[in-house]
């Protein structure tokens, strides 16, 4: 007979080797993965690996459907379907504590179901999330920084940054503001009327700041300038990119519009009279050129009594009355008419689309005799002047004007009696 004794052992051993062998196998892979499992045909954990699997007690997902694992849609059966050896697929599995991890799996058929192995790749993607989040803020940086360089001026440069900015965002519009008084100036606006309402007061915010709520960011600079971009309630919240890449345009942008002031200023310099604040002769003839092909009136005067005044009352009392002449100009001017100093004691006065009746009756009183305003010792009559009109011409030239005007004042000085003095 058989020794039953001597088969039982046997039975053992092998089953003991058996387990030995799955022990060993089961060791040997997790050195080179973090998760090992096989599914049945329902796509159910039949066995899990190691004993916590993302912080699950693994037992307690033997029978569960794997797919409950799945942050968002698995791969195949469960589902992944492979037929045949994958590789390199990857998903975000939810963690006990909440978080999610992003596993890349080998998986291999295995009788009706799967078998498969997977590491934790959780942190490469991240990195790979915040440099690919890096690179396209840089990208959209470099567009717009570009954009705005190929304009060839600063004001050009930053109109064209501010319009597309909203594009670059996906929001409803952007605006460059300016802290002035305690509250925010627009100095420039794309799309639609910022939310002012919204913002907290200049005074609170610091320079080189971020201030964000959900569906707006200003960004601060240290030259006062503050860049702000919103969306519509019902949009999706600006998220992390979108604000630095606000932060990281606010500075250049507002290099820009201080470049944009400060050739403003050197154009008003070069193109104003600084004592009477009207244009000077090189201002009013470059504006001239552009105006006068619309047809006007053009009108030369000359301040009488000017050096008497000089000689009698001193310098003060000239420039008084230089000042005080501009001054009627500018009153007698509307916002398309151009006034001018050309230089000593020579005005003029562009009146845009005039006719020569409208022209008689708005100089009516610009040249009448008056008193000289904080002067009395001057005499009731020191503010006074002679002109002359001339009506522009199709295709003359802006000399030839300024020529014609000049010899009508003439004419009425030497037909009141005056000499120029």
């Amino acid at each position: 007979m058989p020794d039953l004794d001597s088969g039982s052992a046997g039975q053992d051993s092998l089953a003991s080797a058996l387990i030995d062998s799955r022990a060993r196998w089961r060791d040997f892979a997790l050195l080179s993965a973090d998760l090992l499992f096989e599914t049945d045909a329902e796509g159910r954990f039949t066995f899990l690996a190691p004993e916590t699997v993302l912080g699950h007690p693994a037992e307690s997902l033997i029978g569960a459907p794997a797919v409950t694992l799945f942050a968002g849609p698995g791969p195949g059966v469960f589902g992944i379907g492979a037929f045949r050896r994958q590789r390199m697929t990857k998903a975000w599995l939810d963690c006990a504590d909440g978080s999610t991890a992003c596993l890349e799996f080998t998986l291999l058929r295995h009788g009706d179901g799967l078998r498969g192995s997977a590491r934790d790749v959780t942190a490469a993607e991240r990195r790979g999330e915040v440099v690919a989040r890096a690179l396209r803020r840089a990208n959209a940086l470099g567009r717009l920084l570009r954009l705005g360089q190929r304009q060839g001026g600063a004001e050009a440069g930053l109109r064209a940054m501010l319009s597309a900015l909203p594009a670059a965002l996906s929001c409803q519009g952007a605006a460059l503001l300016v802290p002035e008084g305690g509250a925010w100036r627009v100095a420039q606006v794309v799309n639609d009327q910022p939310p002012l309402h919204l913002l907290p007061p200049p005074g609170s915010l610091a320079a080189s700041s971020l201030a964000a709520a959900p569906h707006h960011a200003i960004a601060c600079t240290e030259a006062g300038p503050c860049l702000l971009a919103w969306r519509a309630p019902e949009e999706p919240p600006l998220d992390s990119d979108d604000r630095e890449l606000l932060a990281a345009l606010a500075l250049p942008m507002a290099a820009l519009r201080g470049e944009v002031l400060r050739q403003k200023a050197l154009t008003a310099a070069a193109d104003g009279d600084p004592l009477t604040g009207l244009l000077n002769r090189r201002g009013f003839t470059a504006a001239l050129e552009d105006q006068v092909v619309a047809g006007g009136a053009l009108v030369f005067l000359d301040l009488d009594g000017l050096k008497p005044l000089n000689d009698h009352l001193g310098h003060e009392a000239g420039d008084a009355a230089l000042r005080a002449m501009g001054a009627r100009l500018r009153a007698a001017a509307s916002q398309v008419d151009l006034a001018a100093r050309l230089g000593g004691d020579e005005f003029c006065l562009w009146l845009h689309g005039a006719s020569q009746l409208e022209a008689e009756c708005r100089i009516g009183t610009i040249g009448a005799p008056g008193p000289l305003p904080d002067w009395p010792e001057a005499g009731p009559a020191a503010l006074r002047a002679s002109l002359g009109i001339a009506m522009a011409r199709s295709g003359e030239p802006v000399a030839e004007l300024l020529a014609r005007a000049d010899a009508a004042m003439y004419a009425a000085k030497r037909a009141a009696g005056e000499r120029r003095k």
